[in-house]
This record gives C-alpha cells, sequence and structure tokens, in this order.
C-alpha cells in the first residue's frame, strides 16, 4: 500500500498560520517557490490578524 503523503501547499500555509500566530515577521518566509510563498504568506495573514486581535494563548498543533 502506498504512503499518501501530505500537501505541501497546505503545509505551506499552516506554517504561515502559526508564524503570524506567534508573531513572527512576514520577511521570514522560508519559501522562494511563488505558490508555496503565496500559500505561507495568506497563513501568516491570517494568524497575524488573530495574534493582533489578542488571541496569544495555548499552542497551536
Amino acid at each position: 500500500m502506498k504512503r499518501v503523503k501530505r500537501d505541501p501547499v497546505k503545509r505551506a500555509n499552516r506554517s504561515g498560520y502559526i508564524a503570524g500566530l506567534r508573531g513572527h515577521a512576514q520577511s521570514e518566509c522560508p519559501f522562494h517557490v511563488e505558490s508555496k510563498r503565496m500559500e505561507w504568506l495568506g497563513g501568516w495573514r491570517d494568524g497575524h490578524s488573530e495574534f493582533m486581535a489578542g488571541y496569544r494563548t495555548g499552542t497551536v498543533g
């Protein structure tokens, strides 16, 4: 049986969300490929908006 690999675009979005939620800068994006970079930034925007709204407790997993 084949193993199902994780979707790299979805992982990039989730990684950006976590970075934004933790208050990291937008310039810390680790991706250089445009499609993954855009997904990371989209996740970062969502996470950063929650960070700015005061959601800073708990861990993201």
